[in-house]
């Protein structure tokens, strides 16, 4: 179950996701990473022909491994994350502000390492320390920042833009401090 997340997160799609959902995204990302697009110019130096295609290897695994389950597995009743269960969907409503310890802690309690999240989203485990950290120093820019939180969030299944705002705002403040 844990590696049909994980496939469903590669595609950044929900566990609801249809099977037209799936292909539909599978076939963006497919032309996006595969092509020469606009998008992956700008992300050259960041990604090395060999990490875009292991990325694009994985993202082809995915789909095919999505496609053979029976329809009702990938639509219908919606599953929770594995680690999502009552207790931490309550003691999530209970955090007033997303810190990068508190991001720690809510994939410590979803038992998920830090390996796991590299695997799925291709983000090197010195920044998603750095980010759990506050470790500000250790981005070169917001922009770069900004796309960690928003697949680190998307990975937790947090709410992006309420993990965005809450860490952005501590990130400027020491930013502004450094000035």
């Amino acid at each position: 179950m844990e590696e049909y997340y994980n496939y469903l997160a590669l595609l950044e799609l929900t566990p609801e996701a249809t099977p037209t959902d799936i292909r539909r995204r599978y076939r963006y990302l497919k032309n996006l990473y595969a092509g020469d697009s606009i998008e992956i110019r700008a992300l050259a130096n960041d990604f090395s022909d060999e990490i875009r295609a292991d990325y694009l290897a994985r993202l082809d695994d995915a789909f095919k491994k999505l496609s053979e389950l029976p329809e009702k597995s990938t639509a219908g009743t919606p599953q929770p994350r594995p680690g999502l269960d009552d207790e931490l969907r309550l003691w999530l409503t209970q955090v007033d502000c997303f810190t990068g310890p508190t991001l720690r802690d809510i994939r410590e309690r979803m038992q998920v390492d830090l390996k796991t999240i590299f695997t799925v989203t291709r983000i090197q485990t010195h920044f998603l320390e750095a980010i759990e950290g506050e470790a500000f120093q250790s981005f070169p820019a917001e922009v770069y920042l900004r796309s960690y939180l928003i697949e680190y969030a998307r990975f937790l299944s947090l709410d992006t833009q309420r993990v965005l705002n809450d860490y952005l705002a501590r990130y400027r403040d020491w930013t502004a401090q450094q000035s």
